[in-house]
């Protein structure tokens, strides 16, 4: 089992949106504070009214979010049943991002989710109500909540074979492999990859991703994820607590940091005379080393993770064939949130970590 539930509280049913905070009575829960009314205009939300640590984050009712058919009328609704958390969520709610984060508080935050689609706007013709969806939110987020609006262009249908919860976990987390060793590293087959952060999120994702794209796969990880790292389908695991991966003397094609821990100067002795190094979180010493490696053999690349549609169609349909799978550690209810980014934020995650706002996915039909 890639899955391991600690759903240990009855919950009623939940959505997502921000708005107006509703003042109506707050009943402790977990470390967070839980509205125990509802009705049909509202929905429930794990919401931020102020940056700071994950405490700041509360289960309320709020205003269930619409969407204009005709004057936005590429938006989809969504009820949501799963959505993935990632560590820039953490980042998000500490006020780190602020300048790229919009709207004002209550703040819901949330970067993806999957669900079903309740209802669409006026031009959106390949998606329709009854439809099981996964999503990508972007900065404006939303997936902590019974419901969310998405963009129709970030919103891919699932297969059959894909649940929520594992669909929850992709978006961001493979979305971000995929395009930066495709896209940035140009995997070919028979190159050599080494993947630091091997059990993460990304990692998870990246080290099945490297193999299905033909790569040899070197996975840089902790001793307790050295049985996942060869489980995932690496050819060779080197344990940091162990061996310094940037003082190795095998050659690389692609350097892939998933948790930007190193840097391109420490690893330019590992690369081969054209191999790339690739990183999620550019410093000003990155964005430097890019431009300069501009005009050499070598390359530093950084990425910023875009959804498209095509990347998730081919991502799911890995993953319908079983050819890709998200590593899913634990599964929260939308009132433990606090305890999942607690978790998140100490590291050491193997995969994802995903909240469950709809406990039951109806059959398919």
């Amino acid at each position: 089992m890639w899955q391991k539930n600690v759903l240990r509280h009855k919950t009623s049913r939940s959505s997502d949106t921000p708005g107006p905070k509703i003042n109506k009575p707050l009943v402790p829960l977990d470390g967070l504070l839980v509205n125990h009314q509802s009705d049909a205009t509202t929905m429930k939300a794990a919401i931020i009214n102020q940056y700071g640590d994950s405490h700041e984050l509360l289960v309320q009712e709020v205003p269930n979010p619409l969407i204009d058919r005709q004057d936005d009328p590429h938006q989809v609704l969504i009820r949501v049943h799963a959505a993935g958390i990632n560590p820039v969520d953490t980042k998000l709610r500490q006020g780190g991002l602020k300048v790229v984060q919009p709207g004002d508080f209550p703040k819901i935050l949330g970067l993806e989710c999957a669900g079903i689609i309740e209802q669409v706007g006026l031009m959106v013709t390949d998606l329709k109500p009854g439809d099981r969806v996964v999503a990508s939110l972007g900065m404006t987020g939303g997936g902590y909540a019974e419901y969310a609006v998405a963009k129709d262009t970030n919103v891919a249908k699932l297969p059959d074979e894909v649940d929520f919860v594992q669909a929850a976990a992709m978006p961001v987390a493979a979305g971000t492999a995929l395009q930066a060793l495709r896209d940035k590293g140009h995997l070919r087959p028979g190159d050599r990859v080494l993947i630091n952060g091997a059990t993460g999120g990304v990692g998870t994702f990246a080290i099945q991703i490297a193999k299905l794209l033909g790569g040899l796969v070197t996975a840089v990880c902790s001793t307790n994820g050295v049985a996942l790292a060869r489980q995932l389908g690496a050819d060779q695991v080197i344990d940091y607590n162990v061996a310094d991966f940037t003082k190795s003397i095998e050659k690389y094609d692609l350097v892939f940091d998933a948790v930007a821990k190193s840097s391109f100067d420490e690893c330019r002795a590992i690369l081969t005379e054209s191999g790339s190094y690739v990183t999620t979180v550019p410093s000003p010493k990155q964005v430097l080393e890019q431009v300069v490696t501009t005009f050499t053999q070598q390359k530093a690349e950084s990425l910023l993770f875009r959804f498209t549609r095509e990347d998730m169609n081919w991502l799911l349909k890995q993953a319908a064939e079983g050819q890709l799978r998200a590593v899913v550690e634990r599964t929260y209810r939308l009132n433990e949130l606090a305890l999942a980014h607690a978790e998140s934020e100490a590291g050491h995650v193997k995969g994802k970590l995903v909240v469950i706002v709809t406990e039951n996915e109806p059959a398919k039909s």
